[in-house]
């Protein structure tokens, strides 16, 4: 049972798995489709700088809102601390005289109007006490806040300063990318990357010759590989190489001929001559 359980929460997890996975690749490619559409024309980069403008602003809205709020509040304890000093202000000046009619009454042995006295002083001096601690109080409020409120004031600011440079920074992308955009076209154009529309009529005519010699080539290739071509080819070569060995033999024969003629004797006449050597030398008739 338990190795069953197991194998249960397995394939559970590896479900999981395979859809998270799925869904990863999913937001993937929509993130990467969603960069495409931003970054592969002048309109996308307008409207991307557009959206995030608008984010921004919604931003800077929201907490200038949140600080006129703060700052309301703060405002409020401000208002709220000058009313306890005035009233503090103004309760030590009673005090002030119910101590001196306090003063009096003691050394004229007024009990009565020393207790009403010494009563009013003590009333006075239980609200300056409650008041100096909400002064402190109130002052620790508003220092904390104050501080708050620079952070706040201070990120206002960046906003702000972002938002106004956002033209100029969709301007310089947009000019970035029609310059690097118009550079790779006439770096493309160079090496003759230009496609079939942008061709003229020369590059066109050029290669449409290109592809003819080619065409050309193959087909002689082609020709010479044939078996008949290659049979009438053998036999030329057989044809003249007979004439030519006909040619030799005869030559070689009128070279031996003329070569027996020139070494053959002389033909020399025989005559009958005397034996005493004196006699006519001519031939008896």
């Amino acid at each position: 049972m338990a190795e069953q359980a197991g194998q249960k929460v397995g394939i559970i997890r590896a479900i999981f798995r395979y859809f998270r996975f799925w869904n990863w690749r999913r937001a993937r490619y929509i993130v990467k489709a969603a960069d495409e559409q931003f970054t592969a024309s002048v309109d996308g980069i307008d409207a991307a700088f557009e959206m995030h403008r608008d984010t921004l602003v919604e931003r800077f809205t929201g907490l200038r809102d949140a600080v006129a709020q703060v700052e309301s509040v703060l405002e409020e304890k401000r208002s709220r601390l000058e009313d306890l000093n005035r009233e503090e202000e103004d309760l030590l000046r009673k005090r002030e005289g119910a101590l001196n009619l306090a003063e009096e009454a003691q050394e004229a042995g007024d009990d009565e109007a020393y207790a009403q006295h010494a009563a009013a002083f003590e009333r006075f001096q239980n609200r300056i006490d409650e008041i100096e601690q909400l002064q402190e109080r109130l002052k620790g409020e508003i220092d904390e806040t104050g501080g708050i409120m620079e952070r706040y004031m201070l990120q206002l600011q960046e906003l702000q300063a972002e938002i106004e440079s956002l033209p100029i920074k969709k301007a310089e992308a947009i000019a970035d990318f029609v310059s690097a955009q118009q550079i790779i076209e006439l770096n493309d154009r160079l090496q003759g990357l230009e496609t079939s529309i942008d061709r003229g009529p020369i590059s066109a005519v050029l290669e449409a010759n290109r592809q003819l010699t080619a065409k050309a080539r193959i087909s002689e290739k082609l020709a010479g590989a044939d078996v008949r071509v290659q049979d009438r080819e053998y036999a030329r070569a057989g044809r003249e190489s007979t004439a030519r060995a006909k040619l030799e033999s005869m030559l070689a024969a009128r070279r031996a001929e003329r070569a027996g003629k020139e070494e053959a004797p002389p033909e020399v006449s025989v005559t009958r001559e005397d034996d005493g050597g004196g006699g006519d030398n001519r031939p008896e008739i």
